[in-house]
């Protein structure tokens, strides 16, 4: 792979102190060895590029295209690579360990002897990967982390989290959950009709003291007898969880292809706390 003037833009911009290389279109770029160090390539394209042993540690590659690209050897401890694409790429030896990986999409890679120590794998495709010695000794994984049937997460010494365990950290307001919820109310009552779906908001409802203050009009209107701007905290995350759940349940019996639509629009109190910034 021959050395291009994208390869010695960046080199020479990254040593004058140039950090910012968002949104760039580096199709098959030339990076081997080469040190990058914290750089800023958030929603980039570098399919096909070859970065075989370029230091990447502390980088933010969120959303990057890097499929089929080449980054064996390459460390990315402590990288960000939320929602990232590395279908069919290159990954052997790649040092993966503290990096953030929510919702990144590993399916046809090949990750022999790749090192995911203590990485997050919220939300993400490992699905048809090669991980032939991969080690994830105390990576963290949730309910949406997609594997193959003959993975063993847990003999591998992983770790399942909840959504919930991170919301400590993420200001989710009672606005923001009554506007999910009216969200949720609305696709409902479009099927249902008003009243039957503030009949299954109702009655879906857990015994929760807390929830007593919420209620419902026939038009869809969440009101809360409290303050909207408050954070809501982990407890009360739960139990809303558990009413939407149990709301979902009880209308898809009409509605059967609620909770898909649901997850479809990301209407979940899950995608909420995991999407709202701290």
């Amino acid at each position: 792979m021959l050395v291009n003037n994208h390869t010695i833009d960046i080199t020479t911009q990254y040593a004058q102190g140039e950090r910012n290389f968002s949104q760039k279109q580096l199709r098959r770029i030339d990076l081997r060895n080469v040190n990058l160090k914290g750089v800023n390539l958030q929603g980039s394209d570098l399919s096909y590029a070859d970065l075989r042993d370029a230091d990447l540690s502390n980088s933010n590659l969120s959303n990057c295209y890097l499929n089929e690209a080449n980054l064996s050897g390459a460390n990315l401890t402590g990288a960000n690579l939320t929602g990232a694409y590395l279908i069919k790429a290159y990954l052997t030896k790649t040092d993966f360990k503290k990096s953030i990986l929510k919702e990144a999409y590993f399916t046809g890679s090949f990750l022999t002897k790749a090192n995911f120590m203590k990485a997050d794998l919220s939300g993400t495709f490992l699905n048809g990967a090669h991980l032939n010695g991969a080690i994830f000794q105390g990576a963290t994984y949730d309910t949406t982390t997609r594997f193959d049937r003959c993975f063993d997460p847990n003999s591998l010494g992983m770790t399942l989290v909840s959504s919930f365990q991170a919301s400590a950290s993420k200001k989710v307001t009672i606005a923001q959950v009554v506007t999910n919820f009216e969200s949720i109310a609305s696709i409902t009552s479009c099927y249902l009709g008003g009243t039957i779906t503030a009949k299954n908001f109702e009655e879906s409802r857990p015994d929760i003291e807390w929830l007593q203050e919420f209620s419902i009009d026939k038009k869809g209107k969440i009101s809360f007898n409290g303050t909207l701007t408050h954070q809501a905290t982990m407890m009360q995350l739960k139990w809303l969880e558990k009413w939407t759940n149990s709301f979902i349940k009880k209308s898809s019996v009409i509605i059967q292809d609620l909770p898909h639509i649901i997850e479809e629009k990301h209407l979940t109190v899950d995608y909420l706390i995991k999407n709202n910034a701290a």
